[in-house]
């Protein structure tokens, strides 16, 4: 193993573990880590500019050094050691699968070894990448390549296309017959400005969303109305039908307190008690999932039991 990568494993473990020992002493990092002191102190410098995009001081962890005691913050997603799960391996390896049969080109042997790694890990390795496929039973989504390449195509000749688009915030997939106006990149996202003809309004449509495009023979000339902005994925509107109350632990309650995604926030001893108003639950339940026990619904109702469901669900998988 290189200088390089030892380093980075050291890294990766000794931040969730002084996370869970706040206070140990660099003497005991020392001989936990098997390095010098001297080594650790600037393996301990090196975290300071480590983050979260975008990088900003706001984003860096943060490390404190008091007498010998080691203290970190503004890092609980290093909370616990890095970890694969079982989904997400099996993601990884048919991602990487994937990646072989797109490329047409045999696997490199790093690939092929990582590939085999996990096959391996997964007790999967009399089993080839084509019967797991087989055994997900997922109907595969047309590229993202593809439909900007047809969405060009209708752009040019001003054509009608209908789509099967997916509304995150309602989760939800239906069909739509849309009057293409333009392409745009931005968010890291392509994105379509369109007449829709269901709603009949502009509306914008993110381009990795649309899981089925056909080109129509219809043709139209773009209509005179007010270009919407491209918004994030899901913003929840301020006068959104449904008012959620959340509570973050005191982990996330000085991340949750800068969110502009919250009408209200108010602390509560250790918590911070945030109000958002939206008018769908379905983005928000599968968004508190990432954050287990930090966070806590207060209301409605409706929400706390579809999570509790939700989380009932996950939890027979591992029965």
């Amino acid at each position: 193993m290189s200088d390089v990568e030892e380093r980075l494993n050291r890294l990766l473990s000794l931040i969730p573990y002084v996370l869970k020992n706040q206070g140990v002493s660099l003497k005991e990092l020392s001989e936990v880590f098997e390095v010098p002191r001297e080594k650790l102190v600037r393996d301990l410098h090196l975290i300071f500019l480590c983050g979260q995009p975008d990088y900003t001081p706001a984003d860096l962890i943060e490390v404190d050094i008091e007498e010998d005691r080691v203290y970190i913050s503004m890092a609980d997603y290093f909370a616990r050691p890095l970890r694969f799960t079982p989904p997400e391996l099996s993601g990884l390896y048919l991602a990487c699968s994937a990646l072989v049969k797109l490329s047409g080109q045999p696997a490199s042997v790093e690939l092929g070894s990582a590939m085999e790694k996990i096959g391996r890990t997964l007790g999967l390795a009399a089993v080839s990448g084509d019967e797991i496929e087989e055994s997900m039973q997922i109907k595969p989504a047309v590229t993202e390549q593809n439909v900007l390449g047809q969405l060009s195509s209708a752009l040019e000749e001003r054509k009608t296309v209908e789509i099967e688009y997916y509304t995150y915030g309602r989760d939800e997939l239906n069909r739509r017959r849309v009057n293409p106006l333009s392409l745009e990149f931005g968010l890291g996202h392509w994105y379509l400005r369109a007449f829709d003809g269901r709603s009949n309004e502009m509306r914008v449509f993110r381009v990795d969303r649309i899981k089925d495009l056909q080109m129509t023979s219809e043709t139209f000339e773009p209509r005179a109305g007010k270009e919407p902005e491209i918004a994030e994925p899901f913003s929840p509107s301020p006068s959104g039908d449904i008012e959620v109350r959340l509570r973050f632990s005191q982990a996330l309650a000085a991340w949750a307190e800068e969110q502009p995604i919250f009408s209200d926030a108010k602390r509560e001893d250790a918590y911070l008690i945030c109000t958002l108003r939206t008018d769908a639950l379905a983005w928000l339940e599968r968004e508190l999932l990432k954050y287990g026990t930090e966070v806590e619904v207060l209301s409605p109702p409706e929400l706390v039991e579809a999570l509790r469901q939700t989380v009932q669900g996950l939890l027979k998988i591992y029965k």
